[in-house]
């Protein structure tokens, strides 16, 4: 087995230095084997994304350039035209940032998601900053990088980040409010209460999504005092949808054991062969 390092006599702690990244510049794979090659040539990507090394907080600032498709990367601390100053080859620099991102993305997942009323939800970069050392900023790459992390999130359906706050959209059936709310206004609406309705509105019958049988609303009719208490829980079902259908105005039928349809059909059945055996009794 072989592994790559940079060796020598070391007399600094082994330990190494934490610099800030504040921008990250994702490049194709030929410019970042170039930097490889020869970290003290002027660069345009450098160029581009320079940040300030020195700002008084502490910690050095610098670029952290990824390679598309790498899983490594490089740490520049900028200089003029384009140069890197200083800079240091990061093992695995690409999964360090996005397991920070994901961290991240898990915060705001989880917090929009249960306090949003309206489908959106707010943060602020500022916040992030703080809780997980991340400067999310329009236009710096870690922006990219956290929005492409949002969007492979099956809760979002949007992400905009502007100079201050990051708006996310979520999904309505993963917010918690406005699950309930849906679950709140939802018609409460009964067989029983629509069944008179339904007489003489041409061929109408009631399902079940898990039955494999329907019972038409003409039979529902039949029923007496007696028999409506004995089918008290079918006539008592939420009508959850009304659609036609090629055979008829379907009914679809929910708060109730599907086992209740087949119920009311067999009961049908018997009374219907218990009354053509007793003939015509009509005097």
């Amino acid at each position: 087995m072989k592994i790559r390092a940079e060796m020598g006599r070391q007399r600094a702690p082994l330990c190494p230095t934490e610099y800030q990244v504040d921008k990250v510049a994702d490049i194709p794979n030929t410019q970042f084997a170039a930097l490889l090659m020869r970290p003290l040539d002027c660069y345009d990507f450098i160029r581009h994304n320079s940040v300030e090394p020195h700002q008084g907080t502490g910690h050095g600032h610098c670029l952290l350039v990824l390679g598309e498709g790498r899983t490594d990367g490089v740490l520049v601390q900028c200089g003029n035209d384009g140069r890197a100053a200083y800079s240091a080859y990061v093992t695995g620099a690409r999964d360090v940032v996005q397991a920070r991102l994901d961290r991240v993305a898990d915060f705001i997942v989880s917090q929009g998601a249960q306090s949003t009323a309206s489908g959106s939800w707010y943060v602020y970069c500022e916040e992030l900053d703080e809780k997980f050392g991340v400067a999310i900023q329009e236009g710096n790459g870690l922006d990219a990088m956290l929005r492409d992390t949002l969007e492979r999130r099956p809760e979002v359906a949007q992400v905009d980040i502007s100079l201050q706050h990051i708006e996310t959209t979520f999904r309505p059936e993963f917010c918690a409010q406005l699950r309930s709310s849906a679950e709140k206004t939802q018609l409460d609406i009964r067989l029983r209460d629509i069944l008179p309705l339904l007489k003489g509105g041409g061929l109408t019958f009631f399902t079940h999504e898990e039955a494999d049988t329907s019972v038409l609303v003409e039979n529902l009719g039949k029923l007496t005092g007696t028999g409506r208490e004995d089918h008290a829980a079918l006539l008592n079902a939420r009508v959850a949808e009304i659609s036609p259908s090629p055979e008829g105005t379907e009914v679809v039928l929910t708060d109730v054991d599907p086992q209740e349809l087949a119920r009311f059909n067999q009961a049908l059945e018997v009374f219907e062969a218990a009354e053509w055996a007793m003939g015509d009794m009509t005097p």
